[in-house]
């Protein structure tokens, strides 16, 4: 707790929301969309690596809370809080996952592009988000060191590793029945194991747009059709059932639909409906260069 209390003291009550916006880079919410446009328009084979690290780092997450479940800071000392930020906080105490998120996300792409200042700018976010969460009093030091351990494991993993020389499809099957394994059976959080089951089933085979007008099409066509997969399993069941919203297999199905839509399912529907460029057929070889190759 003292380490809560010095930095709070440090920098006093008026940086709290500069620090609740540092915490917001840690979040699904920012996030996911970020990495949605990045596989979109830069680079969809990268983006799906990285976004079955961020699943399987989530779910991590959520299994070691549930195993530990440690004490968060303002359940031992309700004065190092406010409402605010105890809204930031899910679930138990360690390890802290808006700390493992943001290592995971931020140094994946240090990994992937290992220059200077890429490392400087993902560590300083990654520092920032930490930092944050214990200005807040959410979490302790060591509750934010094993999210920063763990998020650099994934990072890794996503952009440091070589990874499999080869990848076969029946791993898609054995990886979505584990994923119902721990959602079902083991009670692991279904909405993680859904997501890491849509992740890993995504393959998005496409080349992402080349020109502006594509690149505006891309994007707001892949917004409505992930938004529509959100609302129509997630608002019309309500509306057909009332109270199915809690139900874990529905919670499966939407992460399962959203993040398949979203990264595979998406760009497959929007290169087949715009007609690709030809590529420049190579001009006729004399008849005297024939024999030079």
């Amino acid at each position: 707790m003292g380490t809560i209390h010095f930095l709070q003291h440090l920098f006093g009550p008026h940086l709290h929301p500069l620090f609740l916006l540092f915490t917001g880079l840690g979040t699904s919410a920012v996030l996911w969309p970020l990495l949605l446009l990045y596989s979109w328009l830069v680079d969809p084979v990268f983006a799906r690596r990285l976004a079955i690290a961020l699943a399987a780092s989530l779910l991590t997450n959520r299994i070691l809370k549930e195993l530990f479940n440690t004490e968060r800071p303002f359940q031992i000392d309700q004065l190092v809080s406010t409402p605010a930020a105890e809204r930031t906080a899910t679930g138990n105490g360690f390890p802290s996952g808006h700390s493992q998120n943001a290592a995971t996300f931020y140094l994946a792409f240090a990994f992937r592009h290992p220059r200077r200042w890429l490392w400087i700018a993902a560590g300083l976010i990654v520092l920032l988000v930490g930092l944050s969460r214990l200005y807040l009093g959410v979490h302790l030091p060591e509750d934010v060191g094993g999210g920063f351990i763990l998020g650099t494991i994934f990072a890794w993993a996503a952009g440091g590793w070589s990874g499999l020389r080869v990848w076969r499809p029946s791993w898609n099957v054995l990886i979505g029945a584990l994923t119902l394994v721990l959602a079902f059976a083991v009670g692991a959080e279904p909405g993680a194991c859904g997501l890491l089951a849509g992740c890993v089933a995504a393959n998005p085979g496409f080349t992402p747009p080349g020109t502006v007008k594509g690149r505006i099409g891309m994007v707001l066509g892949g917004a409505a059709a992930v938004g529509l997969t959100g609302l129509l399993l997630y608002w019309l069941p309500e509306r057909l059932s009332p109270g199915i919203q809690n139900s874990p297999a529905l919670a499966y199905l939407l992460y399962l639909a959203a993040s398949l839509m979203g990264f595979g399912l998406w760009p497959r529907v929007w290169q087949t409906l715009t007609p690709q460029p030809l590529s420049p057929s190579p001009p006729p070889a004399l008849a005297g260069e024939r024999g030079a190759l």
